[in-house]
């Protein structure tokens, strides 16, 4: 058996200074982190694991990650953990021929000359496309990091010859590290911990088709029974989970690193007010036309407003660009390539406004955006758009961030409160409640107890 003992754990000791003057001894966790996605690939999950990894070390805790490496996102996020403590392996892309078929469905213009135009060759398009679909269906399970599963599962199991974690951590998704933590508790009976950034089978935009819910409900609820415990980011979530499980569950929300942002912030001579977006744009479910529709309400005055948006994705570009366009102010909105994170950050920073455009799905209503916890970080007003009955909503409001409405006459009256704020010698930070235990390190101190207790919970178990 390769599970720690409690008597080896309390070997491991590290020492806390106290407010008070006074220390305290505690235990070292030794922790494995099972993640297809970490640093330097920015995409938010290599931010969340990234930051828990280095503040868990801070700690006095051992870390060691397991992850892909050579993944599709802009590698310009920094390794805040020894590179020697990280596993990088290869990775198979099973789904490159649906991820083929859907640069064809969105340049579909451009590719038809492939198939006759007549209807025979409008046909054979879309069975080709059809046969994809299914492709990807049926080799793609239960996610297209599956790929990864023999690669991840070696470099773990060659890992644990030489160094023994206390718990597992799996990041997901892709569900595929849950899948490898469960091989590995299996293997060498070890307590494992399963993130679920998103829920898995009930997420709400789970799009296949019947018989493969039905397979991939049975594979979940397999995995995610041998679990010592569950994280997720928000309370609805975790509730989810609870009622389907019956495990100890966790939320450690997204935070914010302040050591990331600029320490003074930046002042601008511009007369005009800013309004900044960083990130991805999904056209289907952000909507950003109710800003247009009050910048269009404010008349002359609107010309005093700058709404830069720095993001890569191309088609919520064109549909943000579509939406000025609609109500005349695209004059008024300034887009920008996606910059490094820590830029973006000071982008945020310098900004007077910052802009969250929050989904338009009710399904999305227990989901915070990480983006939500970099604005409080920044401590810029936010103004969000979209529906107010969510959690990002609510957190807003309860910290007096700013305003979340998708009604332009009261967008248009806010804009008109912060210009004339802005000629009164401008807009002040947010107070520090705002932001107030949400920083990573607090968030991870939260997943730091939950660890403990639960790998307690385990030994004690075992050992009846």
């Amino acid at each position: 058996m390769l599970r720690a003992s409690k008597m080896t754990r309390l070997a491991r000791t590290r020492t806390i200074r106290l407010s008070d003057g006074f220390y305290l001894r505690e235990e070292a966790l030794r922790i494995l982190f099972i993640s297809y996605y970490f640093p330097p690939y920015n995409i938010i999950a290599s931010l969340r694991v990234g930051k828990t990894a280095k503040y868990l070390r801070q700690f006095g805790h051992e870390v060691r990650i397991v992850t892909a490496r050579n993944l599709p996102y802009p590698a310009d996020l920094p390794f805040e953990v020894p590179s020697e403590h990280v596993i990088a392996t290869p990775w198979v892309d099973v789904s490159m021929p649906h991820t083929l078929a859907t640069r064809l469905r969105r340049h579909r213009s451009g590719v038809v000359a492939l198939f006759d135009k007549a209807p025979a060759g409008q046909m054979q398009y879309t069975i080709a496309l059809r046969l994809l679909d299914a492709y990807r269906a049926l080799v793609a399970f239960p996610d297209d990091a599956i790929g990864w599963f023999p690669f991840g599962w070696n470099a773990a199991q060659r890992l644990l010859k030489r160094w023994r974690p206390d718990v597992l951590v799996a990041s997901s998704g892709p569900p595929t590290s849950l899948l490898i933590a469960n091989a590995l508790h299996q293997q060498y009976n070890l307590p494992w911990v399963g993130e679920l950034r998103d829920l898995w089978t009930d997420n709400h935009y789970y799009s296949y088709p019947m018989w493969r819910r039905v397979l991939e409900t049975w594979l979940e609820r397999r995995t995610l029974r041998t679990a010592a415990g569950l994280v997720t980011v928000s309370e609805p979530l975790a509730h989810a989970l609870r009622l389907r499980y019956n495990l100890p569950t966790e939320v450690v929300l997204n935070g914010f690193d302040p050591a990331d942002y600029p320490p003074m912030r930046p002042t601008r001579a511009d007369p005009q007010l800013t309004i900044v977006y960083t990130g991805t744009i999904y056209r289907i479910n952000q909507r950003a036309a109710p800003l247009f529709a009050a910048l269009q309400r404010l008349g002359a005055r609107a010309a005093r407003v700058r709404v830069t948006v720095y993001s890569h994705s191309i088609s919520g570009i064109v549909a943000i660009r579509s939406e000025a366009q609609q109500y005349g102010v695209e004059h008024l909105l300034d887009v920008r390539d996606a910059v490094p994170h820590r830029e973006a950050l000071a982008q945020q920073r310098a900004a007077d406004v910052l802009l969250l455009l929050l989904w338009n799905d009710p399904r999305e209503r227990g989901v915070y955006t990480g983006k939500l916890f970099e604005y409080l970080g920044a401590r810029r007003p936010i103004l969000g758009i979209g529906p107010a009955d969510n959690v990002a909503a609510d957190l807003i409001r309860e910290r007096r961030a700013g305003m979340v409405s998708a009604d332009p006459v009261e967008i248009a009256g806010q804009l008109t409160r912060w210009l004339d704020a802005k000629e009164c010698g401008g807009i002040p930070d947010l107070p520090a409640s705002a932001s107030a235990g949400l920083s990573r390190e607090e968030q991870t101190r939260r997943l730091e107890r939950f660890l403990g207790q639960v790998i307690d919970r385990y030994n004690i178990s075992s050992d009846t």
